[in-house]
């Protein structure tokens, strides 16, 4: 068989096999609320697992979030495989309000699930660009990103802001490709330096950061498809402390799952799997927190309810959910389950696609959800009444929102 042709039947097979969702975005998958290594289809896959890019076709992206939800991020982007003619690959670009945490499409999502699993920085983002190019049977893709800002008053110098808001310079490596008619495979590496300096003593001691992740897609019958994933991250965060001494603070987590996607009724996904993971802060001395899930198991349902409109929900529960930490010689230990849910709703309108997480109470009292202020609860309520009433966004009902335009 040719290997074009090949390739085309392969290719054909998988949108057999998967719900037909049109570049699905980070308010998709903050409405599904499983973790996205294991839903095939979405754009925001390729900033893991970067050979993505190839495949996602002409789309262009808004996201626009509440910062009042931990959501943090604006952005608008695109991705252009036509540009040039396509002579010369597929071109996308991605212009943010905050620079995304490692693996991921936005700003606040975890590189893993859990507390120890965030990445530590945030700041404020340059320039992102993607860029893919298809050898052979083979999906390759490069990133490079940035990250910065400094001050100079012609005394003193400073770069970055401070540790957590370190400037970043990113290089990524993806490569997918087809191993057989029903299997996938996709590797990617990212590296990044991060930097920061107080203009005094204070300033980074490290800053090399790492993230390898690998998955398949294997086409197991006419209407499954099942993704295992590995990924791996470390974080240096390191510094040398006002006093000239340096203080060690290294972040790092291993991530091993399955999950399968079903296309049930007519187009519609039911997305269930289990995924271990194990997250760890070295703060040297003796001193960490670590934090298993053994396991996170999650589970999905999106389904179309006519032509424009559709309904998802899903939930996570950790069952066997620890968190150890030792400060000063004192070991403290935490044995719990760990229940996330979260609903969404999209709804299309000719080639524009508007996604938008729901308030987990929006089912109960919609009418009081869409009157919004002190009608509708929201997350984070509690915090929000004792803490800060007045804070702007005050009963949001879609705390989180993406559009995106495909052609």
């Amino acid at each position: 068989m040719h290997q074009g042709t090949k390739r085309i039947l392969v290719a054909a097979l998988f949108a057999l096999a998967l719900p037909s969702v049109a570049a699905a975005s980070s308010a998709r998958m903050s409405g599904l609320a499983v973790p996205g290594d294991y839903v095939k289809g979405e754009y925001t896959g390729m900033f893991t697992y970067l050979s993505e890019v190839n495949s996602t076709g002409n789309l262009a992206y808004v996201e626009a979030a509440s910062a009042d939800y931990g959501f943090r991020d604006h952005a608008v982007g695109a991705v252009l495989p036509g540009l040039f003619d396509g002579k010369y690959g597929v071109w996308s670009f991605h212009l943010r309000q905050s620079a995304p945490s490692l693996g991921g499409s936005w700003v606040g999502q975890p590189i893993q699930s859990g507390y120890s699993g965030f990445d530590p920085n945030a700041t404020g983002e340059a320039f992102d660009v993607i860029w893919g190019h298809k050898l052979g049977s083979g999906n390759l893709a490069l990133r490079l990103n940035r990250s910065f800002e400094s001050y100079d008053d012609g005394t003193i110098t400073e770069e970055g802001n401070g540790n957590r808001g370190r400037n970043i310079l990113g290089f990524g490596l993806g490569y997918g490709w087809d191993m057989n008619p029903s299997l996938q495979v996709e590797l990617a590496g990212q590296f990044q330096k991060r930097d920061y300096d107080s203009g005094d003593v204070e300033k980074s001691d490290g800053g090399n950061d790492m993230l390898l992740a690998a998955r398949a897609f294997h086409k197991a019958s006419g209407n499954l498809v099942l993704i295992p994933s590995v990924k791996f991250f470390r974080i240096d965060q390191g510094y040398i402390d006002s006093e000239g001494d340096a203080q060690k603070e290294a972040w790092s987590g291993l991530q091993a799952g399955i999950a399968g996607n079903w296309t049930v009724g007519t187009g519609d996904l039911l997305v269930f799997g289990a995924q271990f993971i194990r997250n760890n802060v070295d703060y040297g001395n003796d001193e960490f927190e670590t934090e298993r899930f053994m396991p996170n198991v999650f589970m999905a349902l999106e389904t179309h309810l006519n032509p424009w409109l559709t309904f998802r929900a899903g939930a996570t529960e950790a069952y066997m959910h620890t968190w150890d930490n030792k400060f000063s010689d004192v070991e403290r230990h935490w044995k719990d389950h760990y229940f996330g849910f979260n609903i969404g709703a999209s709804v299309k309108l000719g080639s524009l696609m508007l996604d938008a997480t729901l308030d987990p109470a929006f089912l109960q009292n919609p009418f009081a959800q869409l009157m919004g202020g002190q009608n509708a609860f929201f997350y984070g309520s509690a915090y929000k009444v004792a803490a800060r009433p007045e804070a702007p966004g005050y009963g949001v009902v879609f705390p989180q929102v993406s559009a995106t335009y495909t052609w």
